[in-house]
C-alpha cells in the first residue's frame, strides 16, 4: 500500500509534464498539417497558452484515471462476496446465498476454497446483526470489528477517534507544506474541505439515513456502501488538492507573478521619477518670481511644494537651493 501511494506521488510529479508535452506535440503535428496557421511560434504568448491547456487537459485526464484506479482496486466487500446489493437485498436472499456458497466452498468439498468459506462466513455474521450491518456500511470494517462494543453507539464512540485522527493528520500535512513553503496554492480551500470532509463521516456515522448526495453517489454505484463511497471521495479531495497545485500556477502568468524585489524596485523607480518631476517644475515656478518682487507669493508657492516634496522624498539640497533664493530675494527688496 505505501510503496502504491509513494509511485503515485512520484507519478504526480513527473508524469503530466512528459505527457502534456507529448500532447502538445502531438496536437501541433496534426495542425501542421490541417491548419498551419493556428501553430503558434515557441516564445510567443499563443504558444504559452497551449502549452498551459496541454497541461491542465492531462492533469485532468489522469485525476479521473487515477479515481478510476482508485475504484477498481478496492477490495471486495462483504455484500459483493455473498452476491448481494447493500441498497437492495433481503434477509432471506442473505440466507439463501450464504447457504449456498457455504456448501460450494466448504473445505470438505473444496479445499482450495477455504480462504473464500472463512470470508463468506465472516460476511453472513456482519450483514445477518443489523447493528454491525449499519456500523459497517456506515463506519466500515474496522469499526465493525470492535469485539467490546454492543450498540449502535458503542461502535460509532469507537471508531470517532480514529476516524478524526485520519483528518488530523490531513490537517498536519498541510501545515508541514506551509512551514515548508510547498503547496501553497489553495491553501484556504484545503482546510475548507479538510474540515467538510470530517463533518460528512460524522454525521454519516451519527445520523440515522445518509445525506442526498450520499444517496445519489450510491445510485450511481450501487455495489458500494456509504462508507466506501466516502473513502473514494476522500480519495477524490486528495488528487483535487494534488491537481489544483499543479493546475492553478498554470492560471498565473509567470511575467505577471512579481516577487517582492520586482515590486519594490518598481516603486522606486516610479518614487525617483515622481520627485525628479516635483523638483523640476518647482524650479520652474521659482524663476517665473525672481526678480518680480512677489515674496509673499513665492514663499507659498515654495511652502506647498516643500510639503509635497518632503513627503514624496525630495532631496535636502532642493530646499537649500530654494531658501537661498528666498533670501537673495527678500535682499533685494530691501534694497
Amino acid at each position: 500500500m505505501a510503496g502504491g501511494e509513494l509511485t503515485g506521488m512520484f507519478a504526480w510529479m513527473f508524469l503530466p509534464k512528459l505527457a502534456s508535452s507529448l500532447v502538445l506535440t502531438a496536437a501541433h503535428w496534426v495542425l501542421q498539417r490541417t491548419s498551419p496557421r493556428l501553430v503558434p511560434h515557441q516564445s510567443t504568448k499563443t504558444y504559452e497558452r497551449h502549452q498551459r491547456l496541454s497541461y491542465i487537459f492531462v492533469i485532468l485526464i489522469y485525476l479521473v484515471y487515477t479515481l478510476w484506479e482508485t475504484e477498481r482496486n478496492m477490495a471486495a466487500n462483504y455484500y459483493h462476496i455473498l452476491g448481494l446489493t447493500p441498497k437492495s437485498f433481503t434477509q432471506s436472499e442473505l440466507r439463501r446465498n450464504f447457504r449456498h456458497l457455504s456448501l460450494a466452498l466448504h473445505p470438505d468439498k473444496n479445499p482450495q476454497g477455504e480462504r473464500q468459506f472463512i470470508a463468506v462466513q465472516a460476511a453472513y455474521k456482519v450483514l445477518a446483526d443489523p447493528v454491525s450491518r449499519f456500523v459497517y456500511d456506515h463506519a466500515g470494517l474496522e469499526a465493525a470489528a470492535c469485539q467490546s462494543c454492543t450498540t449502535v453507539s458503542d461502535y460509532i464512540l469507537a471508531s470517532i477517534p480514529r476516524r478524526t485522527g485520519v483528518y488530523m493528520m490531513y490537517i498536519l500535512g498541510n501545515v508541514a507544506l506551509q512551514v515548508f513553503r510547498l503547496g501553497l496554492f489553495g491553501t484556504y480551500w484545503r482546510y475548507i474541505a479538510i474540515c467538510s470532509f470530517m463533518a460528512l463521516e460524522i454525521l454519516m456515522m451519527t445520523g440515522t439515513s445518509d445525506p442526498g448526495f450520499i444517496r445519489f453517489l450510491s445510485w450511481a454505484a450501487p455495489h458500494r456502501t456509504s462508507f466506501e463511497i466516502a473513502q473514494i471521495l476522500r480519495q477524490l479531495m486528495v488528487c483535487i488538492f494534488i491537481a489544483l497545485n499543479q493546475i492553478g500556477p498554470q492560471f498565473i502568468p509567470r511575467d505577471q507573478g512579481g516577487n517582492t524585489k520586482t515590486l519594490a524596485g518598481t516603486l522606486s523607480s516610479f518614487v525617483e521619477k515622481t520627485n525628479e518631476e516635483i523638483v523640476s517644475g518647482s524650479r520652474r515656478m521659482a524663476n517665473m518670481f525672481v526678480n518680480t518682487g512677489l515674496r509673499r507669493q513665492l514663499e507659498e508657492a515654495l511652502a506647498h511644494e516643500m510639503r509635497l516634496g518632503v513627503a514624496m522624498g525630495t532631496d535636502k539640497s532642493f530646499g537649500k537651493e530654494m531658501m537661498g533664493r528666498m533670501q537673495a530675494e527678500h535682499a533685494k527688496n530691501r534694497n
